[in-house]
This record gives structure tokens, sequence and C-alpha cells, in this order.
């Protein structure tokens, strides 16, 4: 732990909400987005092929994303940038022209709002070619197939049918549980490779192999915390963040901010149960009493 007697209150606030502990989720996840980008390391990229990384919210499939578009950084060639890797943010709203605009706005494609749909999907395949996109991800994919919605849903599919075409690239859809589902019933998308996933899920107590990595995990991120080691990785206290965050990293780092403020906040040397009880009664539902962290016996 760095001496916190030498970091300002802000410095500390930032050094919490910077803190990355590598971990068997995310490394789960990393391995499955190079595999369908690249199956071969050294080799060529895949291509023409409809993937999925899927998982409940805050397992870190974003986070994985983020990570292997740094690895492939953009460079600049003689008629403009390439770009290996291709991530698209799917809009929550915004219909068809939502999407368009999104998988625009990656490709920093500067286009007119009376631009039809038909002619931005040229330009979007027009750009994809000279780019050299080698491999693209849709992050929070299930915003692209709204299964209420059967003209944004048939539209989707259809663009991505198109955007495979190009025999170019892989593509890959990051989301919810039921985005596998979703694309498994159009048969043109799934019959492009057969639709390779990987399930995240969250750590389980009950598994004693995810019991191990979720007190790993734990203790990672004491040590990394500025303030006096705190026993987060003990079974005791390790069970209690478990409950908080049901096994959910995203969450956790919710709880160890929020708790890691309030400890900075009264000049606490630990980050101790009271603070993260506080943080929980912050967060829980209106009418619920129990609370993890204040309960003497779980």
């Amino acid at each position: 732990m760095t001496d916190v007697t030498l970091a300002t209150p802000g410095e500390r606030q930032q050094r919490i909400s910077d803190i990355f502990v590598d971990h068997p989720n995310h490394q789960q996840a990393t391995k499955a987005l190079q595999r369908f980008y690249m199956p071969v390391e050294g080799g060529i990229p895949s291509r023409g092929s409809i993937c999925a990384l899927i998982g409940q919210s805050r397992t870190g499939k974003s986070f994985a994303a983020n990570d292997i578009v740094a690895a492939h950084k953009p460079r600049v060639g003689q008629d403009g940038v390439k770009r290996p890797v291709l991530l698209i943010d799917c809009p929550i709203e915004g219909g068809t022209r939502g999407i368009l605009d999104s998988i625009a706005d990656a490709l920093d494609l500067t286009v007119s709002s009376r631009l039809t749909n038909a002619n931005l999907i040229g330009v979007i395949l027009r750009e994809l070619r000279r780019a050299k996109i080698e491999f693209v991800i849709f992050d929070e994919a299930q915003e692209l197939f709204p299964e209420k919605n059967k003209k944004i849903l048939s539209f989707a599919r259809g663009l991505l049918r198109k955007m495979l075409n190009l025999s170019q690239f892989n593509i890959v859809c990051i989301g919810l549980p039921e985005t596998y589902s979703v694309i498994a019933e159009d048969p043109q998308l799934f019959g492009r490779g057969g639709l390779e996933h990987k399930h995240l899920s969250p750590y389980d107590w009950n598994n004693m192999v995810d019991q191990k990595n979720f007190r790993a995990l734990c203790h990672k991120f004491d040590v990394e915390m500025p303030f006096e080691n705190s026993g987060f990785g003990a079974q005791d206290f390790a069970y209690r963040l478990f409950l908080a965050s049901g096994g959910c990293i995203g969450h956790l780092k919710n709880y160890l901010i929020d708790a890691g403020n309030r400890a900075i906040a009264d000049a606490s040397l630990q980050v101790e149960l009271r603070h993260f009880a506080d943080a929980y009664d912050a967060r829980k539902r209106p009418g619920e009493t129990f609370n993890p962290f204040r309960a003497s016996s779980i």
C-alpha cells in the first residue's frame, strides 16, 4: 500500500476508481474475444461468422472488449485511418437510423441527416472495406434485437448479414443472455459459423473453485486500496461482499468505491464493515431490511 499520508483525498478517490484486478472471468472473456477475432496466434483473422459473448450485467464483458480494442490500435495508412477492431456501442433508442448512426460514429464518419438509410448503409460498407476492419464488436447488442419491435429486429438482422457478406471480418455481439437466442432464431445468421459463444456467469459461492477465485479477487482489491489491509479476502468478509454483489465484479467494484469514499471521509485507516453497511443501506430496495454487513450471523 502506498503511504496514504502522501496522497490527497481526491488522489485516493481516483486511485480506488482506477483499480483493475485481473481475475478468471476477465481472462475467460478476453480469451474468447481474441479467439473470435484471431483463432490462431500469429495467424489471420477469422471472417464471415457471427459470435456472441453473453452474460448477466456487470460480469466484465465490456471491459474485455475495451482490452481487445486497446491491444489493436488504429494506424494511419496512405488513404486514411485503418482500424483492425471496431467497437460499436449500440444505441438504446433512435430506431434503425440510430443503429446506422452508431456504426458511422464508430467509424468517425460525418454523415448528413438527409442521407437515406439505404445510402448510409452503402457508405458504411464502403468504409468498412477501406478501413480494413478485421473484427467488429457490437456492445450492448440486446439493443439491436428488441423482440417487441419486429421492424428494428428484422433491420438489425439484415444489416448484420450485409456486413458479414463482405467476408472481411467476424462480428461478435456482446449482451445479456437473451442475445444468443434472438440471434440463433435467424437461420441465416446462425448459419454463419454456428454462433460460437461464451457465457460469462457471476462467481458462485457454492462452487469451491469460484469461491476461492472470488476470495482471491477480494484480497487483490484489498491490497490495491489506499488503506491498511482490511481483510476483504477472509471467508466471513468475502462472503458478505459476495452476498452484496451477487458475485458480479461490477457490483463489487461499486461497493468498494462507495465504502472507500466513506472511509476516506471519516479518516479511517481501514475500510470497515460499517462503511460497506452504509453503502449497502444507500442501495437496498425500499422495504428491504437485510444488510449482509450488519447481520451478526449469516
